[in-house]
């Protein structure tokens, strides 16, 4: 069996082949982990785009520039993704009197549940969604309000007294929300593919634009049904703005240091909903209309975009714009003061055909995603027998089915993200239940995610994963049964200060959803190997997205319901820490490469890790006895 080449020898094998005609393939060269650090770092003289961003410096000028930019639309997706709480809010309303039998006839305060007025021997008894009318005791009508209805504030307030979306139409007004997330999946297949094949930039800029106009149309929609479709499309293009600019961040950032966008991003959410909540609470007095249009013009700077921001490097790269590569590193290069031409013949070192250049990323046990494998070419000839030792096939879904443990931890990471995705949108837009105060419920509902995003990032690489999932949700479960009971049975009115203490279980339940959701995002690619790692995630991504779409319905059974959204999330909560039980712990352990690696590690014996230094061990003695 032919040896892989050496680095060196690789390059001089390259320069010729290079000169040739004979067919050439892309092979990762193994590396020692010392030798991979230090090319991560910029210490080699590798022409990786990885390195170019190391001799640029990671965070100058011109990168703060960019990762502004691109950080932008993590704001705009939180504003329209929860907005419809606001605009679609529900208005207290009973049904209009017949005005035909009784003029100028006009009900009381609507803040009774029903009203009764009488003329002569008529009497109309309304409620919510029925009115009754009797003639000297008769009942001569019973039914559904004929005459429409009459609501507590002015009609366009919300889109909800607007289009009449009371009663029998309640639920209409989630389904707007439901639709948004079904416009969100189909972005996420659509405008992935897009930006792997015209660019992330184009996409990107082309998406935002197209959904500030999309916004702009919102408000503007003239019936229910165009309303429905338009949040559709700004589902699916929101999708096309946060995930091509999210790509854009990563590739932007060099290896070491990647761990830092997720960071950033855990603060930027919240205050993106507080923004909601802010720019709502000002318009409140306002039509529903004016505050959309007040949240799609900050979408504006978008019109700005495609002169600020650059291309992905790396993408460049690989597509063999070589042109465009070298203008935007002098551009950079200027920007925060470093010579570009060192830069540009220290890329050009390396003389490796931009073409073929092959990215693998995996997930650290710390949390960095990043570049695992540095890229070199040599022969066909050579390609085969290395192949046949370095890589499988592509195992596609079967991998998923085909082992009864892959399968296990499968279905138990899916069970978690839906338990996660369900209490994390519930607990947001049922907040108006917290306070008497609809804006200071939800503002404490989101201000709850900024300590937890604090404890995600100082806590991350010190605690276990297994430990942070079980905590996280034996917190959540616990004070969510708590706030249910407290809240819901009668003999608990007679505690002192009891709404103070079921407004605090619902801010720890809060938090405690958050801490969970933010480690998901780490373990679940951690647990699958890099020939299903993206299908894993997309696989239990897939299940939140369809959680997010049924959640909106929990706003309608919480009005008829109260106790019915806690009582349900308190029960999926508390079974994850028992599941979390059956899973691998992936804290300080090497990731598993391929799938028959990974089916080994699951059926192993436990065994424990050295504790002082847990990748010591290596890959073959992991273990998920460990909590």
């Amino acid at each position: 069996m032919t040896r892989l080449l050496p680095e060196g020898e690789a390059r001089k094998e390259l320069e010729t082949s290079l000169q040739s005609d004979e067919t050439q393939s892309i092979i990762p060269p193994r590396k020692s982990r010392t030798e991979d650090k230090k090319s991560q770092a910029g210490d080699s003289s590798s022409g990786s785009i990885d390195d170019v961003l190391t001799w640029l410096g990671w965070m100058g000028p011109y990168q703060r520039l960019q990762c502004f930019l691109l950080m932008l639309p993590v704001l705009d997706s939180a504003l329209h993704s929860i907005s419809f709480i606001f605009i679609g809010k529900f208005v207290e309303h009973k049904c209009a009197p017949f005005s035909e039998w009784l003029p100028g006839a006009t009900f009381g305060s609507l803040s009774n549940s029903s009203d009764t007025i009488s003329k002569g021997g008529l009497v109309v008894n309304a409620e919510k969604c029925t009115i009754t009318v009797t003639n000297n005791s008769v009942e001569i009508f019973s039914g559904a309000c004929p005459n429409g209805y009459v609501y507590s504030e002015p009609r366009d307030r919300s889109f909800v007294s607007e289009w009449d979306l009371v009663c029998d139409e309640e639920a209409l007004s989630d389904t707007s929300q439901t639709m948004m997330g079904v416009g969100s999946m189909f972005g996420a297949f659509l405008f992935t593919a897009m930006a792997d094949k015209l660019g992330r930039k184009p996409v990107y800029v082309f998406s935002h634009i197209l959904l500030l106009i999309i916004a702009v149309a919102t408000a503007f929609a003239p019936d229910f049904i165009t309303f429905m479709v338009l949040r559709f499309l700004l589902g699916a293009l929101q999708q096309g703005v946060n995930l091509t600019s999210w790509i854009l961040m990563i590739e932007l950032i060099p290896t070491l240091k990647r761990e830092w966008p997720p960071r950033v991003s855990n603060f930027v959410w919240p205050s993106g909903l507080l923004l909601l909540g802010l720019i709502c609470y000002l318009c409140r007095e306002m039509s529903w209309r004016h505050t959309e249009l007040v949240l799609a013009s900050i979408s504006c700077y978008s019109l700005l975009q495609w002169c600020l921001l650059d291309e992905s490097l790396r993408w460049l790269t690989v597509k063999g714009r070589i042109g465009e590569v070298e203008r935007i590193i002098m551009k950079a290069a200027k920007r925060n003061g470093v010579k570009a031409s060192e830069v540009l013949e220290k890329y050009k070192f390396g003389g490796q055909d931009p073409t073929s250049i092959n990215y693998d990323f995996a997930l650290t046990s710390d949390g960095k995603n990043i570049q695992t494998e540095g890229v070199t070419k040599v022969p066909l000839d050579k390609r085969d027998s290395a192949a046949s030792e370095d890589s499988e096939p592509d195992p596609g879904l079967s991998a998923f089915v085909r082992n009864k443990h892959i399968l296990l931890v499968t279905i138990i990471i899916c069970y978690i993200w839906l338990s996660d995705s369900l209490s994390y949108v519930i607990l947001i837009i049922t907040s108006d239940s917290l306070t008497e105060d609809f804006y200071l419920g939800y503002s404490l509902s989101i201000l709850v995610e900024l300590p937890a995003a604090c404890f995600f990032c100082i806590l991350v690489s010190r605690v276990k994963r297994r430990t942070w999932i079980l905590t996280a949700h034996l917190i959540a479960g616990v004070t969510l049964v708590l706030a249910v009971i407290l809240g819901n049975v009668p003999i608990a009115e007679n505690i002192p200060g009891v709404d103070l203490i079921v407004l605090v279980m619902s801010l720890l339940a809060k938090f405690g959803t958050s801490v969970g959701f933010n480690i998901l995002w780490l373990y679940t690619p951690e647990l699958f190997p890099t020939t299903i790692r993206t299908t894993g995630l997309g696989l239990a991504s897939l299940v939140s997205k369809l959680a997010s779409m049924a959640a909106p319905y929990a706003r309608t059974l919480n009005r008829h319901y109260p106790w019915a959204p806690g009582a349900v999330l308190s029960g999926l909560c508390l079974t994850v820490p028992l599941l979390i039980q059956l899973m691998p712990e992936t804290y300080g352990r090497d990731l598993p490469q391929t799938v028959a690696e990974m089916e080994k590690w699951l059926a192993e014996k436990p065994r424990k890790i050295n504790k002082r230094n847990p990748r010591k061990e290596g890959f073959e003695n992991l273990t998920f006895d460990e909590s």
